[in-house]
């Protein structure tokens, strides 16, 4: 259920949200500093330009949301400690951007759309600021925020503040390192369009599991790198 972007803001606000995250593959994110938005999965399609599959791709479509956007609260790698299935490449974005948005109001999920079978519309978005003041809680990897109708985009530029970069710790066939070529890849796009954003390698907790994540199914992991899959 849409909800007005202002209230959405001021109810993140209240939880301690100073930040949203949107996380994907190198390829894509490429894409997204290209077009200095961030783009739906049906916005990429449409457009002809190369986007990583997910598994969460049918799923999308079925649902309705293949045209939407997507951020998180939290910053999932660092939480939950291993990689982050939609990729190794995190924006960074001000939570201000929820607020000008143009469309004038976001959608929020109370559940990940891959749990949302059988399950009410009730069940599966907060219904009004009242619904998220009540029961968003910081960081809950189910509660996502959703710019719908906005025509498959949202402009980010002068509130992506960084771009952090997982170092899975591997190289390519040609020995390449993968840290080393996402960044030059994610450069070369902000190049292309006057974008200047640091880019951090990611500070993983001494537990974290994801350069074992990243070594358990290395053509994957190459795809996710790869800036010309």
């Amino acid at each position: 259920m849409d909800i007005p972007s202002k209230h959405v803001f001021e109810a993140l606000q209240q939880k301690g949200v100073t930040e949203i995250h949107h996380v994907n593959s190198v390829v894509t994110a490429c894409q997204f500093l290209r077009s200095k938005s961030l783009m739906s999965r049906g916005t990429v399609e449409r457009l002809g330009v190369k986007q990583t599959p997910q598994s969460s791709d049918q799923l999308d479509k079925r649902y309705g949301i293949w045209f939407d956007a997507f951020a998180d609260t939290v910053d999932i790698h660092g939480r939950a400690s291993r990689a982050n299935a939609y990729g190794p490449v995190m924006f960074v974005l001000d939570a201000a951007v929820i607020e000008k948005t143009y469309t004038g109001r976001v959608w929020v999920t109370k559940l990940n759309p891959t749990k949302w079978a059988n399950k009410s519309d009730d069940a599966r978005w907060f219904r009004d600021k009242a619904d998220l003041d009540a029961n968003l809680v910081k960081g809950r990897f189910d509660q996502m925020i959703v710019f719908r109708h906005s025509g498959g985009e949202l402009p980010f530029r002068g509130f992506l503040k960084k771009i952090v970069l997982d170092d899975p710790q591997q190289h390519n066939a040609n020995g390449v390192d993968l840290f080393s070529m996402g960044v030059g890849a994610l450069r070369l796009a902000m190049s292309d369009s006057g974008l200047d954003i640091p880019i951090e390698r990611r500070a993983c907790k001494p537990n974290c599991q994801c350069t074992a994540n990243y070594a358990a199914d290395v053509p994957r992991t190459l795809s996710m790198f790869d800036p010309k899959v």
